[in-house]
């Protein structure tokens, strides 16, 4: 499913980012389905014997072992809720994270393996000559039960790359790392912890985005030992010491088994996303200022022609016309 899911936020990325949410914080609620992984048990068994009378000394009885993987433990589907506030820087955020996660205990299997030796070690049943056979009964796998559930609280810081266009439909991808504390079966442990997120959100205002998210969660070591133990008790075997002079001894062998559980809690989640962002998107731009539109020319001034042929305007004058020329002068008379 991470795989799936990666290869498609990358299929669906553009390469630019989108700024419409750049510089400002957010928070957000999230919440859905918890897939735990399957985990094993050790069992380390205490073999404590007993015998009556003391003297002479019986042949050893067991000694103290474990069984690696011994039990099975399955969970059902679970809850998986957390908090987050960040920073949007761009194209990267900056995220706290607290988280819940809870699942209850599905199916419980023990190793036969380990049910045959722990028969054998308690003498269970007895047989003649031994006292009170066939005592108690053999122990079978459903002797054994376990009832509970695991719970996980954590904190985290992320980062996440974001790629789309943030005021539509975008995506993300990234990794945080944090401390978790576990609790099943009576125990309980803190360790740090690490995650790998993917998921895509919708803007459906300026302000609020709805998504899907998916993220793997795994802690590192944990010491989940039960410290209390389960106690079974065994049946009496007799012993005929010394055939020379016949000496019975009876000896019982009780066992006290701790379970440890795998070291590492790791968990699939599939979550639905709601998330608030504080900053408005930018201002737009203010409208271009009207154009300057220019005064026509004023109309040219009215004008006359003059007689003389010359152009002047209507409110001056014309020139006076120029004097006539003097008559001629009259020729001389001959005498």
């Amino acid at each position: 499913m991470r795989i799936f899911l990666l290869t498609a936020t990358a299929a669906m990325a553009v390469a630019s980012p989108a700024a419409a949410r750049d510089g400002q914080p957010y928070f957000g609620v999230e919440g859905g389905l918890l897939f735990p992984k399957d985990q094993d048990a050790d069992i380390d068994v205490d073999f404590t014997t007993t015998q009556t009378p003391a003297a002479p000394v019986a042949p050893a009885g067991p000694g103290d072992t474990s069984f690696n993987n011994a039990i099975g433990i399955d969970y059902r589907r679970g809850v998986d809720l957390d908090a987050i506030v960040g920073y949007d820087f761009g194209a990267f955020r900056l995220e706290g994270e607290a988280g819940f996660k809870r699942a209850r205990l599905d199916e419980f299997e023990i190793d036969g393996g380990l049910v045959t030796a722990l028969n054998t070690a308690l003498n269970r049943p007895s047989a003649v000559p031994d006292p009170g056979a066939p005592g108690l009964a053999p122990l079978v796998a459903t002797d054994f039960t376990l009832d509970g559930r695991v719970r996980v609280v954590s904190g985290m810081i992320n980062g996440l790359l974001d790629f789309g266009d943030e005021e539509g439909l975008s995506f993300y991808a990234g990794a945080g790392v944090g401390r978790a504390r576990v609790r099943f079966a009576g125990a309980r442990d803190a360790a740090w912890a690490g995650q790998l997120i993917a998921g895509a959100r919708f803007a459906i205002t300026s302000n609020i985005d709805v998504g899907l998210k998916y993220r793997h969660f795994r802690t590192r070591r944990l010491d989940l030992a039960d410290d209390s133990g389960v106690n079974l008790l065994g049946n009496a075997n007799r012993f005929v010491l010394d055939p020379t002079n016949p000496t019975i001894v009876n000896q019982t062998t009780n066992a006290n088994l701790f379970a440890n559980f795998e070291q590492r809690f790791r968990s699939h989640s599939l979550l639905a996303s709601l998330i608030f962002n504080f900053g408005a998107p930018p201002a737009p731009p203010p409208p271009p200022p009207p154009p300057v539109v220019e005064a026509p020319p004023p109309p040219p001034p009215a004008t006359q022609t003059c007689p003389d042929g010359s152009v002047i305007l209507a409110t001056d004058t014309c020139p006076l016309p120029p004097p006539p020329p003097p008559p001629p002068e009259p020729a001389p008379e001959r005498g």
